[in-house]
């Protein structure tokens, strides 16, 4: 899923017979500049660090709706990176805005259905 700093936009290449290359399917967009992302493993869903605004790491499923997931109340502070292990998401903030206490946040993927 090619991404952009200034406008993310997640899409997906289907690999069809004989390994040729499907039609590109957009699966979202409007969620702004993106700092990271990562999947979840479960599916095409992902985990999106958002780059502008508000400290937010949101979830996207595969049909695009998208939730937000974490925020400063979390401990969330510029998150700069995001990487999925298992069911552990690790974020590492860089509190640029604050300018103190850069960190890890790390929080555990709860299992649940995923959207198509």
């Amino acid at each position: 899923m090619p991404s952009s700093s200034s406008a993310f936009i997640s899409r997906r290449i289907p690999i069809g017979r004989g390994g040729r290359a499907g039609a590109v399917e957009t699966r979202a967009t409007g969620l702004g500049p993106v700092d990271d992302f990562d999947f979840t493993g479960r599916g095409d869903q992902i985990l999106a660090a958002l780059a502008q605004g508000p400290s937010q790491v949101v979830l996207v499923n595969p049909d695009g709706t998208r939730s937000t997931v974490l925020t400063a109340a979390d401990g969330l502070q510029n998150p700069t990176s995001i990487g999925v292990r298992g069911r552990t998401a690790y974020i590492a903030n860089a509190a640029y805005s604050t300018g103190t206490d850069p960190n890890l946040t790390v929080a555990r993927l709860e299992p649940g259905p995923t959207r198509r």
